[in-house]
C-alpha cells in the first residue's frame, strides 16, 4: 500500500473482532473491523437507506466476514463491500487498511 493513507485511530480504538465506527477526515463515516493484524474497512452507511452498520449483526466465522444492516437486513461482505442479500442493491465503498506501529490507517480502494 502506498503512503497516501490517512490515520483513523489508534490500534487500541479497535478491539479485535468488534465492528467499530470511525471517521476518515471527520467527513466519511467508516465501519472498521480488526482481526488480529488485518483491518477490514467499509462505509458505515447502508446503501439502501443510510442506516449505521456498526450496530448490525457481525458474522466472522470462516473467510467470509459479513455485516447485516440492523434496519432491513441487507447483508454486505466486509472484504469488498459487495451486497450478498438485499434490499440494498449497491455495494459499500471499501477501503484498504494497514497498521503502522500503533496507528490504523486507511485509503479508498482503487
Amino acid at each position: 500500500m502506498e503512503d497516501a493513507c490517512a490515520p483513523i485511530g489508534k490500534l487500541t480504538d479497535f478491539p479485535d473482532g468488534k465492528a467499530v465506527k470511525a471517521s476518515l477526515d471527520d467527513e466519511t463515516d467508516l465501519l472498521v473491523l480488526r482481526r488480529g493484524e488485518e483491518g477490514l474497512v467499509v462505509s458505515n452507511r447502508c446503501t439502501h437507506q443510510g442506516t449505521p452498520l456498526h450496530r448490525g449483526r457481525l458474522h466472522t466465522a470462516g473467510n467470509l466476514v459479513t455485516i447485516a444492516c440492523p434496519l432491513h437486513g441487507s447483508l454486505f461482505s466486509l472484504s469488498d463491500g459487495r451486497v450478498l442479500r438485499g434490499p440494498a442493491t449497491s455495494r459499500l465503498p471499501s477501503y484498504e487498511a494497514r497498521i503502522t506501529g500503533e496507528i490504523v490507517e486507511t485509503r479508498p480502494r482503487p
